[in-house]
């Protein structure tokens, strides 16, 4: 009798969770809009935002940095054996909870002649400010 008395509590539960719509689900992460953006020039970088790459460029990095109505995000790959290197942005949106950044190093090109010295490629982009948090994907 107990066990019987056990199974239908189990099953109203299960049921009450069932109705109610309970589940699990990602929250924050979902699209609100894409961000539009610049990607920076070396020339056309903020002294302040200079001195911060210089400080750090020779390792992997990721940084953000809020100057007047604009926020730049950064993302170095560090130190690579050779050149040919381009950095291409793949997203950048702001969802409910943060903003969403994803850049991918591409490679020198198969049969291409690389550049023998040693490269540090980077990538700035300048977009509107907003106060969330980057994550960097």
């Amino acid at each position: 009798m107990k066990r019987i008395s056990s199974i239908f509590t189990v099953s109203l539960l299960v049921l009450i969770l069932g109705l109610t719509g309970c589940g699990l689900q990602k929250t924050g992460t979902q699209k609100v809009r894409d961000l539009d953006y610049t990607v920076v020039t070396e020339q056309e970088l903020p002294e302040e935002l200079q001195k911060e790459i210089d400080e750090r460029y020779t390792e992997d990095f990721k940084m953000t940095c809020m100057l007047d109505d604009s926020l730049y995000i950064v993302r170095g790959f560090g130190m690579q054996e050779t050149g040919g290197y381009s950095i291409q942005v793949q997203d950048l949106y702001l969802a409910q909870n943060a903003i969403y950044f994803e850049a991918d190093l591409i490679g020198p090109e198969n049969g291409a002649e690389a550049e023998k010295a040693v490269s540090y490629p980077y990538i700035v982009v300048k977009t509107e400010r907003l106060e969330e948090n980057v994550v960097f994907e």
